[in-house]
């Protein structure tokens, strides 16, 4: 079968909303593609018909085309500049939706569904403080100002935190693109023990959400051989390389994976864990921070902390306004004290319809597995591992 991104329905209902929103017109569709490369869209947007039949056309090709040799998602690309033009229109929820489904980290819901509200999410984000104030005064009812010690403490934690590229492999052999470089799938890692790391269990699978599952013995494959990438801060950075020598453990349904690295690994401190999860109930005004270190897109490493308030926490689910993109997925939810709460895998639309946050309607939010989570796994399932990884918190 042939690679694609969405299903019919789902690609018609995009074509349908970019029709609504205006979108087939030739100035509208030079926008739209504005991000893409240019040899991209020249060797493959057509060049005759109607405006109507080429975004038709394009898309589809947009659809069947899972990378380029940049590493970038041409869909992905196309719907985030499409969420961009039809802001504020009901068709924006459309390319939401298909940038959620197409997303290998787009996962609607996790497994047994969101915790169930108790009370409206547009009430919970309205009761952030609101206030008209002066110079130096405290903005709202408390004081937001953080130690100076939380940047040091962030750098610090930093060099923990690593870039993953998995070779993606079919029926034992790499998979390659144009020019012969290999086909990589992105994510974000990090030390939970001095040479254990953590990352999601998807990312060490690296397939579509369309694609099947990588079999047993290719994710194998991949979790022997995932090349991970320390210190790139900046593009022009010197950076720490290692390759994994083989995936520990993992568990589709926490979306967790542990990659064992080798003696020449290295020498970094693991990031410290969280015992307790952090239990943010719905009707509870926000307070709670969620910090995130990631590699975007595989870029140079990338801080999160603005408007980056937890929306809910319970035992099994954190979910965050903060913000991520392709390629953090496996990144370490950090608290204000730089502790591990949870390892972030994916984002999702919020229930209920959007919210109001500062004047603008927040439509999705990200989420993640608690650690404590995953540490009662590991205790239960893979008793030596645990007793690594607790050891090395002392």
């Amino acid at each position: 079968m042939a690679f694609h991104y969405l299903d019919d329905t789902s690609l018609e209902a995009v074509r349908a909303a970019a029709v609504e929103a205006g979108f087939a017109t030739e100035a509208m569709m030079a926008d739209l593609v504005a991000d893409l490369p240019r040899p991209f869209v020249a060797a493959t947007m057509p060049s005759g018909g109607s405006a109507l039949s080429r975004l038709r056309a394009f898309t589809g090709t947009l659809n069947r085309t899972r990378v380029l040799v940049t590493g970038e998602i041409p869909l992905h690309l196309w719907l985030k500049a499409a969420i961009f033009s039809a802001g504020g229109q009901e068709q924006e929820l459309v390319f939401r939706r298909a940038l959620e489904l197409s997303s290998a980290d787009g996962v609607a819901e996790p497994p047994g569904g969101p915790p169930g509200p108790t009370a409206s999410p547009a009430e919970d984000l309205d009761a952030l403080p609101r206030t008209d104030g002066g110079l130096e005064v405290q903005i709202g009812n408390e004081n937001d100002t953080l130690a100076v010690a939380f940047l040091h403490a962030g750098a610090a934690v930093s060099r923990s935190v690593a870039r993953v590229m998995v070779h993606r492999h079919f029926d034992g052999r790499p998979s390659m693109l144009a020019g012969d470089k290999p086909d990589r799938g992105d994510g974000t890692g990090w030390l939970i023990a001095p040479r254990l790391l953590i990352t999601n269990h998807h990312v060490v699978n690296a397939r579509g959400p369309f694609e099947p599952p990588a079999t047993e013995a290719d994710f194998a494959r991949q979790g022997a051989a995932t090349e991970l990438v320390f210190d790139f801060f900046a593009p022009d950075s010197t950076t720490t390389s290692t390759s994994s020598v083989g995936c520990l453990a993992a568990d589709k349904d926490l979306d967790f994976a542990l990659l064992r690295l080798p003696d020449t690994a290295p020498d970094r401190p693991p990031l410290p864990l969280r015992s307790n999860a952090v239990l943010k109930p719905r009707d509870r005004a926000l307070k709670e921070r969620i910090n995130v270190l990631q590699h975007p897109n595989g870029e140079s490493m990338r801080l999160g902390f603005r408007n980056n308030f937890v929306v809910t926490g319970t035992e099994d689910r954190l979910s965050y306004l903060t913000d991520t993109d392709g390629g953090a997925s496996g990144s370490p939810l950090c608290d204000d004290a730089w502790v591990v709460a949870g390892l972030h895998r994916g984002f999702s639309a919020i229930k209920d319809g959007p919210v109001k946050v500062w004047g603008q309607d927040v439509k999705q939010e990200n989420f993640g597995t608690p650690i404590p989570r995953i540490m009662m796994h590991l205790q239960q399932h893979h008793p030596d591992l645990h007793a690594e990884i607790v050891a090395a918190q002392i």
